[in-house]
């Protein structure tokens, strides 16, 4: 029920209408009596500034989620940014304080890793091939690494910025043996698709896909509720698989206790 008294929380991305938070989050909400809402919010690249300058300016508007692609952009409009956002160089939520400054923080990584072990499967000591070197891709690339993976293979279409988050995770995690570059999935055992390709029409799959086999678990972000390219591969090939609905729901208790909203659910955060 919304009234006058509501509190408002953003999704701001581009596109959002695949966005899954919206679901997860105002679920959890409404059972643990919030009066509050997580509303979509699409804003065009040319008008994100002014978009995320009105929801800022808003009194009623307690704090964002940022998704594709703006993640890394949001990181300057934080007055404040927490260590696991400040490492990756990207923020998915800001919250609003009784000073009226923000503070960013980053929770994609945990979400994966929860993810993950959804499907039976732990990071610590797996061999994982992550494609995707972006705002979510250097989130999940830290995550992996700091909970104990112990390869992690990372390819991106900028293989520069694929390059530079292998030496940044190196440097922070030397116990994982980062890489960057290179082909097909090698002796992966997990593969995770960090990339937004399979959220259009006609979307192909997001690298070479030449020996997914049968024990390779597949986690791909894209939250669409139909699934994606990867996903239908990872299906006939008989590998365990999610889509982006598994990291939202295994962030989405901590998000919302960032955001001073705590919630008892069944979905793992």
């Amino acid at each position: 029920m919304i009234d006058g008294a509501t509190t408002v929380l953003a999704i701001v991305g581009d596109p959002v209408r695949y966005a899954r938070s919206p679901i997860v989050i105002n679920a959890l909400l409404t059972r643990a009596g919030h009066n509050v809402v997580l509303v979509p919010w699409h804003a065009l690249p040319d008008d994100f500034a002014a978009v995320m300058t009105g929801l800022m300016r808003t009194q009623n508007v307690s704090g964002l989620v940022v998704t594709y692609p703006y993640k890394q952009q949001a990181m300057a409009l934080a007055d404040e940014i927490r260590p696991a956002a400040r490492q990756v160089g990207a923020v998915n939520a800001l919250r609003r304080q009784v000073d009226g400054r923000w503070v960013g923080d980053m929770f994609d990584g945990l979400g994966l890793v929860r993810a993950v072990e959804g499907l039976g499967r732990q990071v610590a000591g797996a061999s994982i091939r992550l494609i995707g070197a972006g705002g979510a891709g250097g989130a999940i690339a830290h995550a992996l690494a700091e909970f104990g993976a112990a390869e992690l293979s990372i390819i991106d279409v900028d293989a520069l910025r694929a390059d530079a988050l292998a030496q940044a995770v190196r440097a922070h995690a030397p116990g994982c043996t980062v890489t960057s570059g290179g082909g097909g999935l090698g002796d992966a055992t997990v593969l995770i698709n960090a990339t937004p390709v399979g959220m259009a029409e006609g979307d192909g799959l997001p690298a070479d896909m030449t020996g997914l086999y049968a024990g390779i678990a597949v986690v791909d972000i894209v939250p669409k509720a139909d699934g994606t390219p990867l996903l239908a591969l990872a299906r006939a090939r008989g590998c365990p698989h999610v889509g982006g609905s598994a990291m939202v729901e295994g962030q989405a208790a901590l998000l919302l206790e960032f955001f001073g909203l705590p919630v008892t659910s069944g979905v793992t955060a």
